[in-house]
């Protein structure tokens, strides 16, 4: 099979012949894919002529070789695009076997450039209504690109109301292309004079169907075209996927531990109870009066704490951290804390252990010890 260059340039020299043989101007196109619709005109310029030519076996000639041609790069554009979701499938393939999203956030630029054919990527956050961009990737590690980097580095949070291009992905949730970036009204001009772009793609990030960040891509020896924007789509659309598993399977593997964590606070009481029973069996019994004082219960224990201590003193039994104890009560850290000082004087303990060993001892069946 003929290479790009090969058909772009017969495709070039072919226009050339054919427009002077019809007659006819027809714009030389940018790329490859661009080939096809000036010749689809030309063609049908050549058939309208090729009866009452002077020269209809040259015109013909000419028709059959356009027509040769348009299949012949319908079948490499066709061969190019299998063969790039093919080299983007590996890529993803190698991703999904990364479950930490810590590990993935760290790979992704690199994936892009590696998977789907650009020069250079930037990941950028998504946080509200603000947009932040994070981190890059290029194949080069020349002085611009260190100063790209540099301005990603120092480049404050931007509103995305004062972005087109970027508020355009959110709302439609949509790959986009630019191919004039200075003559684009939706560019970013900061993005533009730092990246020194010509032409990129971009694709928003949507793990649970809500944006939150977005990849641009460019490169620096060609222009970047409709199939670029699908892959990098394609590719954005996978990647979510692959995040949102690895987030859920950290916080499975965040929840483990913590009933992990339960399990062995019960089994540590259970054990602290299993020895008391011997202790108290192993006593001579001298009266059957039951001892005097205030007999210890889960009663007792609502009255001593308030209902928000109580909620506390619940998630501290399942073994949760004063973090997550905040985060399922939606109250800040420091007032978990203060709330455990409280809890830790009123039951007369020196620590968490001992409030929670306490704390199952008086709702474990509601039964003194």
């Amino acid at each position: 099979m003929r290479t790009e260059a090969e058909l772009a340039g017969r495709g070039r020299a072919l226009l050339r012949e054919a427009a002077s043989a019809a007659g006819a101007r027809v714009p030389e196109p940018g790329d490859l894919a661009g080939f096809d619709g000036p010749l689809t005109v030309l063609v049908a310029a050549l058939r309208e002529q090729l009866a009452e030519s002077p020269r209809p076996a040259e015109l013909a000639g000419i028709l059959a070789d356009a027509q040769d041609l348009r299949y012949e790069i319908r079948e490499w554009l066709s061969g190019q695009r299998r063969r790039r979701l093919d080299r983007l499938d590996a890529g993803l393939a190698r991703l999904r076997k990364v479950s930490d999203p810590d590990g993935l956030l760290d790979r992704v630029c690199e994936a892009v450039v590696e998977s789907c054919g650009f020069d250079r990527v930037m990941l950028s956050k998504v946080e509200g209504s603000s947009w932040r961009p994070w981190k890059s990737f290029a194949v080069t590690d020349a002085d611009p690109e260190r100063a790209f980097r540099e301005w990603i580095r120092t480049l404050p949070e931007i509103r995305l109301d004062n972005l087109v291009l970027e508020t355009e992905m959110v709302r439609r949730r949509e790959p986009a292309l630019v191919t004039e970036p200075g003559e684009d009204p939706r560019v970013y001009r900061p993005l533009l004079r730092a990246a020194e772009l010509n032409s990129y793609v971009a694709a928003p990030l949507m793990p649970t169907g809500r944006v939150i960040g977005f990849l641009h891509a460019d490169c620096e020896s060609r222009a970047v075209t409709a199939l670029d924007r699908d892959i990098l789509g394609a590719f954005a659309d996978a990647f979510g996927q692959i995040f949102e598993r690895a987030v859920l399977l950290g916080r499975l593997r965040e929840q483990r531990e913590q009933v992990r964590q339960a399990m062995r606070t019960v089994e540590t009481v259970l054990e602290d109870l299993a020895s008391a029973e011997i202790d108290l069996a192993s006593r001579p019994i001298t009266s059957l009066r039951p001892a005097q004082g205030p007999v210890r219960s889960s009663a007792t224990l609502e009255a001593l704490l308030t209902g928000r201590e109580l909620e506390v003193l619940a998630l501290m039994a399942t073994g949760a951290t004063n973090s997550r104890i905040a985060e399922e009560l939606v109250i800040a850290d420091g007032t978990v804390k203060s709330h455990v000082k409280r809890i830790l004087r009123k039951l007369c303990v020196e620590n968490r252990a001992e409030a929670i060993s306490q704390y199952l001892r008086l709702t474990m069946g509601d039964g003194g010890f």
